[in-house]
């Protein structure tokens, strides 16, 4: 247990600094990442992970914007 719960910690730090670096993009950097992720990524795959939190901060930008 103590090996799992050292790697959920390494994982929400790893997402955590994804995130930072998501947010300091402009909006151009964000399109232009989602477009070179593949269009239907795998399932609980790294790519599905950071297609949806560009995706995302997309929309929170968007919504921000209104």
């Amino acid at each position: 247990m103590k090996i799992v719960a050292e790697l959920l910690t390494r994982l929400d730090d790893t997402m955590r600094v994804v995130k930072g670096q998501l947010a300091e993009m402009n909006g151009e950097q964000l399109d232009a990442l989602v477009a070179l992720l593949t269009p239907r990524p795998s399932i609980g795959s790294a790519e599905m992970v950071l297609t949806i939190l560009a995706l995302r901060e997309t929309e929170a930008r968007n919504r921000a914007k209104r």
